[in-house]
């Protein structure tokens, strides 16, 4: 099928496929010129905050992309491409959350992007080279994130070889991004030493408190997962300036507001001291 996009978001078969697998594969997003602007932000400030520990290919690299020094990469939760995609799968009051880059070794094993079933949201990713089954390219279990409790199938999957699963390799080009349910088991398998990648996230705006506790929570296991896990010179995810909301973004003042709220900022890392 086809399952390019427009700025206006996804078509009524892109949005029922993604609902149903759980993933959808948008086709040229970005243009050669701003692939340029990506790369370039992407290399200097992967540099930055890795000076102390210059990349070699054998540790990965991850870093958040929302401040002055990456300002395309920055302004992409608010770009229609993907906060209107958001928007139609999780409602106009869904939640962006992150950009960040990351310089991958290896396989990745298989793994979903949340701790429960009741955090979930969407993951736009998009890599600077271009990937397929044998290079690196995303794997995906198709309709994983309709599994009510996949405990069992955790324990299964993991001990299992990324390559012997069946799944579904979603190959790409510089400029194609792959939107998938955070809920959703993925994983890689043969890519370099070198895979470039950045990633935009939203959540859901929860809607019970089962989901509350969940998005509370998510901040902290944010922090141990990115900054703790890393050591990036920059110790937070989210910077005074980006919670300044100097533009006076609507949208942004809505995600600070409401993840106030809830409790996200408040534990140790999430905000910058």
């Amino acid at each position: 099928m086809n399952q390019s996009t427009e700025v206006g978001g996804l078509t009524d078969a892109q949005r029922d496929f993604y609902n149903t697998f759980g993933y959808v594969v948008l086709k040229r997003l970005f243009s050669t010129e701003e692939l340029d602007i990506i790369r370039r932000e992407f290399d200097n400030m992967l540099a930055e905050q890795y000076s102390h520990a210059p990349y070699d290919g054998s540790v990965r690299h991850w870093t958040p992309m929302m401040d002055e020094d990456t300002p395309f990469l920055a302004d992409l939760m608010e770009d229609g491409r993907f906060f209107s995609v958001a928007k139609q799968l999780y409602g106009d009051d869904v939640l962006g959350v992150v950009v960040d880059g990351n310089r991958y070794t290896g396989n990745t094993h298989w793994h979903r992007d949340t701790a429960t079933i009741h955090q979930y949201g969407v993951k736009f990713a998009f890599y600077l080279q271009t990937v397929d089954a044998d290079t690196g390219a995303l794997r995906v279990i198709p309709g994983t994130h309709r599994l009510p409790n996949d405990d069992e199938f955790a324990d299964g999957v993991r001990a299992m070889l990324v390559e012997s699963v069946p799944a579904t390799a979603l190959a790409s080009e510089p400029g194609d991004v792959v939107a998938f349910d955070i809920r959703l088991w993925h994983a890689s398998f043969g890519g370099s030493d070198d895979r470039q990648m950045c990633t935009v996230v939203y959540y859901a705006n929860p809607k019970n408190p089962e989901e509350l506790d969940a998005l509370r929570n998510q901040g902290a296991r944010n922090v141990e997962a990115g900054i703790k896990s890393f050591r990036p010179t920059r110790q937070y995810i989210y910077s005074k300036e980006w919670v300044s909301n100097p533009a006076g973004s609507p949208a942004r003042q809505c995600w600070i507001d409401r993840l106030t709220e809830v409790g996200y900022f408040d534990a140790p890392g999430v905000v910058q001291a």
